[in-house]
């Protein structure tokens, strides 16, 4: 019975000893979160895109789903509703604004660097 055991144990460890693990650069490209709490100001570039600035974590590229005439507006604050429990600001959320109504976010990724 100890012989078994012993031999299972030395299996699962020369398994795990031998298993691939990721390289960096796999764990590092997956997807960025843009977190609530570090976002920053939000420009508009054209009908369908922003640029939202954040602390620590560089620009962003905000593409919308459709055209946002209410972000043009002067004096339309806008409330941001967050869909993603993590608190990423992602392709699921909406700007919501009091007077144009909502603006749905299409994706958010990182600004390619200048």
């Amino acid at each position: 019975m100890k012989t078994w055991i012993l031999a299972a144990a030395a299996l699962v460890t020369a398994a795990a000893l031998f298993m691939p693990l990721p390289a960096n650069d796999a764990m590092a490209s997956g997807p960025v979160c843009l977190k609530v709490r570090d976002l920053g100001t939000l420009t508009q570039i054209d009908d369908m895109t922003l640029l939202a600035t954040s602390r620590g974590q560089g620009n962003f590229i905000v593409r919308l789903r459709n055209p946002c005439p209410a972000f043009r507006l002067m004096n339309n604050p806008y409330t941001l509703r967050v869909v993603d429990q993590n608190e990423c600001f992602d392709g699921n959320d909406v700007l919501d604004f009091p007077e144009g109504g909502p603006c749905f976010i299409q994706s958010v990724t990182p600004a390619p660097a200048r």
